[in-house]
């Protein structure tokens, strides 16, 4: 299950990447707004972010709700983000991504295996 998650990680901090790319140069020729434009941004950001946070599934002693949290937090979070930049038509689901990356966060912290980072 550990590579799984690493693998995912690694596939969606990829695809981060690329949004950033098109939001820097190929996204300012469709959309002029600059506040969708930092729409955009905003997504991109919280997706790298909880990419990385993907990395960190495997050490948690909960990686079945934590790492689809994660998941789904991006999708539904950074997906509807780039949605609304890129349409200019809200969904509505921004939140509870949101909820989810919070939730991720406090369970990941809650049950992370504390033996490999600390020493007795």
């Amino acid at each position: 299950m550990n590579e799984l998650w690493w693998k995912i990680g690694g596939i969606s901090a990829c695809s981060a990447i690329i949004s950033g790319a098109y939001g820097g140069h190929g996204l300012k020729k469709k959309v002029t707004d600059v506040a969708r434009q930092d729409i955009w941004k905003t997504a991109q950001q919280y997706h790298l972010y909880h990419s990385f946070a993907l990395f960190l599934v495997p050490f948690s002693t909960q990686q079945n709700i934590v790492g689809p949290m994660f998941l789904t937090g991006i999708l539904l979070f950074s997906g509807s983000l780039y949605n609304l930049s890129l349409t200019n038509r809200k969904i509505g689901v921004s939140p509870i991504g949101g909820f989810l990356f919070m939730a991720g966060w406090v369970i990941l912290g809650m049950t992370l295996d504390k033996s490999l980072f600390l020493r007795n």
